[in-house]
């Protein structure tokens, strides 16, 4: 008998390499724009971006303040006048190409797909997941994604997981396995929905705090002897 004939997988990070995606978006924003495209000016960028996905996690604020306000913050920085919701749109239509995999990603789709049904659950901006699974090669094994932008829940929100689960006929909490990176949108989500919970942590961070976390693997090819 199958242990988790029903795998939820996060998306960035995950199944998709967001940082060589997120980049590369980042260079050809730079190239419209005529941004400096550095380390230094990503990380300035990043400096902005990340706190406010921080706090679309924990409910402060909306994914619409978050897309234009990075930006707006990163305008600021740069001492430049644009539209900062003008350059958020090209940029979220950049990261929209971008289609790298984490390694082993597509293998292991490939494989579990033939004895497990497989969902994508992601708090990404919706046209930008979209875009990206037309083109992507795992996409062929992913029976669906469930996108919090169009949830209207974002993860680790149990509203969200609650929704997933009753999309999803014949899984239980019992017979599902959420596999992602992140501890507090992904394993703090699982958790507050009661369902099992994989952490992906291939640079061998330590957890926070102690959340029961119920597995933990660094490389993806350790997942189907641990589902099967």
């Amino acid at each position: 008998m199958i242990r988790y004939p029903y795998l939820l997988f996060d998306a960035d990070n995950t199944l998709l390499d967001f940082e060589r995606n997120g980049w590369k978006a980042f260079t050809m924003l730079c190239a419209k724009y005529h941004f400096p495209c550095t380390k230094e000016s990503h990380a300035a960028y990043e400096s902005f971006n990340q706190p406010l996905w921080n706090q679309l996690e924990r409910g402060i604020i909306t994914k619409d303040f978050l897309k234009t306000e990075r930006f707006r913050l990163f305008l600021e920085y740069l001492h430049r006048t644009e539209d900062p919701a003008e350059v958020n749109k090209d940029f979220l239509d950049f990261l929209g190409t971008g289609s790298f995999l984490i390694p082993y990603a597509e293998d292991i789709c490939k494989q579990l797909s033939q004895n497990h049904e497989l969902y994508i659950l992601t708090n990404s901006v919706e046209s930008v997941h979209v875009n990206r699974m037309l083109q992507s090669t795992i996409a062929p094994y992913i029976k669906e994604s469930f996108i919090s932008e169009a949830i209207g829940y974002e993860k680790p929100n149990k509203f969200y997981f609650d929704y997933v689960l009753s999309q999803i006929p014949g899984i239980t909490k019992e017979n599902c396995l959420l596999i992602g990176d992140s501890l507090t949108s992904d394993m703090q989500g699982g958790i507050n929905a009661g369902i099992p919970v994989c952490w992906y942590n291939p640079n061998h961070l330590s957890p926070i705090g102690t959340l029961p976390i119920d597995y933990i693997i660094h490389d993806l090819r350790e997942l189907p002897a641990l589902v099967n």
